[in-house]
């Protein structure tokens, strides 16, 4: 035997329906009135499907309908509440006496089920909203790394460009003029700007002013000596000049050979050899 006949579900439905469309600030006035009456209709079915056979099963699958449905339009524990207790109020308003505690029963199940579902889909929303901050979070970090790379890369090209200069002060010979401490960054700068520039300008000579090195130790002496060889493959001599006295007692009490390079203690003077080797001259312009 049915729960409600005919007349007695139609007011139960519309009652409560209106009542859930009308209450102000919640998901059931946000969704309308419409969504309201489908899931009304969804319960008392299943209200009736459950009282009759005995068991929870159609309340359950309801539940979660209605909680995923207003969901979307902000439900919240309030709103639960509100639903469970207008359908309980009224349905034991209209059913008869012998039946109000199964009515009872079944909204009060209604209830743990819809809220636990509800807190797991929030706890889940939740999840995503902080991973999607985190992604965000870690984008907006991603995004600054890459200007602080582009800026340290355009900072170490102007390095690259303006602290070692190459001078090719006539055809065939480039002066090199070191300053500051010589490290093993600033070697292979040099070394590759300075193939290059051998390369493009055909130079048969180099001159290495290391002057404005104020120690010239063991790495220093070192790396020097890897520059002179790589640009002795390119068929090009290397000049040393600028060696201070210090600087060579240094050299000299490391036992660090400079073999194959050329040493004079000016720059004046690596010039008359670099233009030896070119077979030019150098001429005083002072009349």
């Amino acid at each position: 035997m049915s729960l409600f006949d005919a007349s007695t579900r139609t007011e139960l439905v519309s009652s409560v329906t209106q009542r859930l469309a009308k209450r102000r600030m919640s998901a059931f006035s946000v969704a309308g009135e419409e969504p309201c009456r489908v899931h009304v209709e969804a319960a008392v079915d299943a209200l009736e499907r459950d009282t009759e056979a005995g068991t929870a099963e159609a309340m359950r699958v309801v539940a979660v309908a209605f909680t995923n449905t207003f969901l979307a339009h902000g439900l919240g524990y309030s709103d639960l509440t509100f639903f469970t207790r207008l359908l309980r109020e009224r349905a034991r308003e209209l059913a008869p006496a012998h039946q109000r505690a199964a009515i009872e029963q079944w909204c009060y199940d209604h209830l743990v089920v819809s809220t636990t579902h509800f807190m797991v889909q929030r706890d889940d929303a939740l999840q995503r909203e902080a991973a999607q901050r985190d992604i965000e979070r870690f984008e907006s970090q991603l995004a600054e790394l890459r200007v602080a790379l582009n800026e340290k890369t355009q900072l170490l090209e102007l390095i690259r460009e303006a602290s070692t200069p190459i001078a090719p002060v006539v055809p065939g010979i480039l002066v090199v003029p070191l300053v500051g401490t010589f490290d093993r960054f600033r070697a292979e700068l040099l070394t590759e700007r300075l193939l290059d520039a051998i390369g493009q300008s055909r130079a048969r000579v180099t001159i290495l002013d290391i002057s404005g090195v104020p120690v010239f130790d063991t790495d220093a002496a070192q790396l020097v000596i890897r520059l002179a060889r790589s640009v002795r493959l390119l068929g090009a001599k290397v000049i040393l000049v600028g060696m201070s006295p210090d600087n060579a007692r240094t050299i000299v009490e490391l036992g660090v050979a400079l073999d194959g390079m050329m040493t004079c203690r000016a720059l004046q003077d690596g010039l008359r050899a670099a233009l030896a080797i070119q077979r030019l001259k150098l001429v005083s312009t002072e009349f």
